[in-house]
């Protein structure tokens, strides 16, 4: 909203709205600070290159493989101990890291390189000072393969990649002992999960000779036992019948241990399936394969068929016709079941996963050879109380002599699988060789990776270059006073009319008569001012022109006499009055007296004519101020100001009015209403921004004219348009300043 004073609207003037036309102009105005903010740190960049030490990193890889399941001779199903089993790779980088990793890879450096020692300990300055003082700060003596075992562990880093890799990466000053060091780690890892593997191994195989040996013992009480029955018994050998049903029995029963040891395993592989098949997508229930009636009515079939098969085996051996189709028929319902099994995944499957296919498939060869278990135990549970009840029947010595025998038989077949499972722990102690591989070696690393020159360089440069903008729009922010003509012109809402370079500070009357009569570069913008006054008068003629400014030394009273000066050189009739009552210049400026002048007017003492003081100029005359009033407020506030402006707009072609400060003093707004026009002179980096604003107000409360402004006293140092201004304004007169 515009607030409305008078007959004038006083637009409203935005405090801190930047655009990009303001932008541009503080960057420009702040370039010193902008470029030299990233040259110090391109400098600071440069200087902690050269001294930065050089950092080499070696990376070794080692690859997780999965355990490679045992070679099984009993042709038992493995225990769960023994199965394969994933390490996790963060398992691994948390190892790598650890104080027993460093100190088995410090053990391995030592008996390559006796020298690496010295080495590792001269990684820590502070821990080599602390060695050649023989003391750590807490006065206990020092190990030397201790401050080794920590420069290890501080320069080692991993990174896992998946699925089954780990890097170790090295980062030292010395590119070869990086190298040591992350070859040293890595075969320190591989020697680590070797002894654990191999440990379990031993420990297996020492508890398998243990049994070996009770179950050896059990041998020689059961043979003795045995021997003295028979002696007792007076017999040589049981009957043929007999040994016959006792080794069917027996037979039987590992049989029977077997498939129950085989369906256990079957049930812990589908449980663990089916636990993958859960954290696949999609999910798919597996509970149909044992609910589905066809399957029911396939294991009562199989169930049946097995029984079939240990009765048949009663009376005739493995290779008799009957007991062949019986097996061939048992071979043929175990794959039916597989084949109805695969037919109703392929139906349900949701998602083309191949993880979660697979899967699936092991699943069914869990399920089908746990079925089969199942049906096996089934058919023993019912054939086995047939066999024991026969041997029931027996005679009491024929009994007694046959459950000796059938222990006997018994622990000599446990003792025949455990000599087989002590070959085979055996052969893993030998040949274990734990998860971890080396799978690359680190070379000597050729390039430093710290510090980064390129990389540092241009982030000190683009950092520099951000806190410069960022310095100069704060300080920017903290700068009060207007630093740029577009800033006055925005400020004011009126021209810039012109812009006077700085001149010399002592402004003699002799001084100013010869620069309005040379070319320089003052001279010469004072008359591009005469001449744009001149373009506004087209419209709206200016015959009374009224200088001020919105605090004192901003040069008002050297633009009123140096404009008045070009008016008359131009052949204009021009008088310049000076209004300053509390400090009068114009007189000092153009050499003349002040013994009557402009308070002499106004109280009455002297006549227009005889205050008005004739110049070295033909066409300018001059009314000073006179003596001082002790109330030039309440001189001015009166009737015969009018009388006597309208006397000189008849007497001249152009009036110029030197008046104070309109900030400072009510003088000047007293006279606002008898000009046609008001300039505002301005000074770049003096003069403040708020005042700028109450200078408009002041004129528009007024009733006054702002018609322009100029900026006084302008230096190379406001950059932009003024320095190019000096530049080819000295080229094309060939003068300097």
């Amino acid at each position: 909203m515009a607030e409305t004073i008078g007959q004038q609207q006083i637009p409203e003037v935005s405090e801190e709205v930047i655009d990009l036309k303001q932008i541009i102009r503080i960057l420009k105005r702040r370039w010193a600070v902008i470029v030299g903010s990233p040259l110090l740190l391109f400098i600071f960049a440069l200087g902690y290159l050269r001294a930065a030490p050089r950092i080499y990193e070696a990376v070794s890889i080692v690859r997780v493989q999965q355990e490679i399941s045992p070679i099984a001779l009993t042709g038992l199903p493995m225990s769960p101990t023994r199965q394969s089993q994933q390490i996790d790779l963060k398992t691994v980088e948390r190892l790598v890291a650890t104080r027993l990793t460093a100190q088995e890879a410090v053990r391995i450096l030592k008996v390559k390189n006796s020298k690496v020692m010295e080495r590792l300990m001269g990684v820590n300055l502070g821990a080599n000072d602390a060695l050649l003082i023989g003391k750590d700060r807490k006065g206990s003596p020092i190990n030397p393969e201790q401050l080794a075992i920590e420069a290890v562990m501080k320069s080692v880093r991993t990174k896992a990649l998946e699925p089954d890799l780990v890097e170790i990466r090295i980062r030292n000053t010395d590119p070869e002992l990086a190298s040591l060091i992350a070859n040293g780690v890595a075969e320190a890892m591989v020697q680590r999960f070797t002894r654990e593997a191999q440990r379990d191994a031993t420990q297996e195989r020492q508890y398998i000779e243990r049994s070996l040996k009770t179950l050896e013992q059990q041998l020689k009480d059961l043979e003795a036992k045995i021997a003295n029955e028979k002696k007792r018994l007076g017999i040589v050998d049981i009957p043929k019948e007999t040994e016959t049903l006792i080794t069917t029995l027996r037979n039987y029963e590992l049989e029977w241990h077997n498939a129950q040891a085989q369906r256990e395993a079957a049930t812990m592989e589908v449980d663990r399936l089916r636990m993958q098949i859960e954290k696949e997508q999609p999910v798919v229930s597996v509970d149909v394969l044992k609910e589905d009636p066809l399957f029911k009515q396939m294991r009562d079939q199989l169930v049946a068929l097995e029984l079939e098969r240990a009765r048949l085996l009663a009376s005739f051996t493995p290779e008799h016709p009957d007991v062949q189709q019986v097996e061939e028929r048992i071979n043929a319902l175990k794959q039916s079941i597989t084949k109805h099994a695969r037919q109703l995944v392929k139906e349900r499957e949701v998602a083309p996963n191949p993880a979660y296919q697979l899967l699936y498939q092991q699943l069914i060869t869990a399920e089908a050879n746990k079925f089969a278990a199942e049906a096996r135990l089934q058919a023993l549970d019912k054939f086995l109380p047939e066999l024991r009840r026969r041997l029931e029947e027996l005679p009491e010595n024929q009994r007694r002599l046959g459950s000796l025998l059938r222990k006997a038989q018994a622990t000599e077949q446990v003792y025949t699988n455990l000599l087989l499972r002590l070959e085979e722990a055996r052969i893993r102690e030998v040949t274990k060789t734990g998860n971890l591989v080396i799978a690359d070696l680190a070379s000597t690393p050729q390039e430093p990776i710290s510090p980064r020159p390129l990389l540092t360089l241009s982030l000190s440069f683009a950092l520099g270059l951000m806190l410069g903008v960022a310095t100069a729009f704060v300080l920017e922010g903290l700068n009060e006073t207007v630093t740029s003509s577009e800033e006055v012109q925005d400020r004011l809402g009126i021209p810039v009319l012109a812009s006077i370079p700085k001149t010399r500070p002592e402004l003699t009357h002799q001084y100013i008569l010869d620069l309005m009569a040379s070319r320089r570069s003052a001279a010469e913008s004072v008359r591009g001012l005469r001449a744009n006054l001149k373009f506004l008068s087209r419209e709206r003629p200016i015959k009374v022109l009224l200088v001020t400014s919105t605090a004192p030394g901003e040069g008002k009273t050297f633009l009123s006499t140096s404009l008045a000066i070009a008016w008359a050189q131009s052949g204009h009739k021009t008088i310049l009055v000076d209004f300053d009552l509390r400090r009068p210049q114009v007189h000092e400026c153009l050499g003349l007296s002040n013994d009557k002048g402009l308070s002499n007017l106004l109280v009455g003492t002297a006549s227009l004519d005889e205050v008005l003081q004739k110049t070295p100029l033909k066409n300018l005359k001059t009314i000073t101020s006179g003596p001082l009033p002790p109330n030039p407020a309440e001189l001015l506030d009166s009737e015969q100001i009018d009388q006597i402006l309208k006397d000189l707009r008849e007497r001249a072609d152009i009036v110029v009015l030197d008046t104070p400060p309109i900030l400072t003093v009510s003088d000047t707004s007293l006279l606002v209403p008898y000009s046609d026009g008001v300039i505002a002179v301005v000074v770049l980096g003096q003069t403040l921004k708020p005042m700028l604003k109450k200078l408009k107000e002041q004129v528009a409360i007024a009733q006054g004219r702002l018609i322009g402004a100029v900026i006084n006293k302008v230096t190379t140092a406001h950059g932009g348009y003024y320095r190019y201004y000096y530049r080819y304004y000295s080229r094309y007169y060939g003068e300097a300043e």
